[in-house]
């Protein structure tokens, strides 16, 4: 900040702020609302992951699939459920939850 006579002129940086730290800055202002938001994490996961495995079952079998939807889904049931950090609770979520939802949207073509 520079100030002459009178005049005030402030340079601000800009600062390139990338998605990652956007979460982390997120998950750290709701780190008192965890409990719930850990529920929620579980539930929706579990959720998404039960319809992609059922679309994975329902004409014939893909193995790949059903595993990476459980292996998905349980690691962020395993993180809530052994007591881990918030934060580790939250990224497993969004990731299943990520991961989980193209897997529907690959799938929902064998419906039709």
């Amino acid at each position: 900040m520079i100030t002459t006579n009178n005049i005030t002129v402030t340079t601000a940086e800009k600062k390139n702020v990338s998605i990652i730290e956007m979460i982390n800055k997120k998950i750290e202002k709701e780190q008192e609302n965890s409990f719930g938001i850990t529920i929620l994490f579980v539930m929706i996961s579990t959720m998404i992951s039960s319809i992609a495995i059922g679309l994975a079952l329902h004409d014939g079998f893909s193995f790949a699939i059903v595993a990476l939807s459980s292996v998905t889904a349980m690691g962020t049931n395993a993180a809530a459920f052994s007591q881990s950090p918030f934060k580790y609770v939250v990224w497993l979520g969004t990731i299943s939850i990520i991961t989980n939802t193209l897997l529907v949207l690959l799938q929902l073509p064998k419906l039709f």
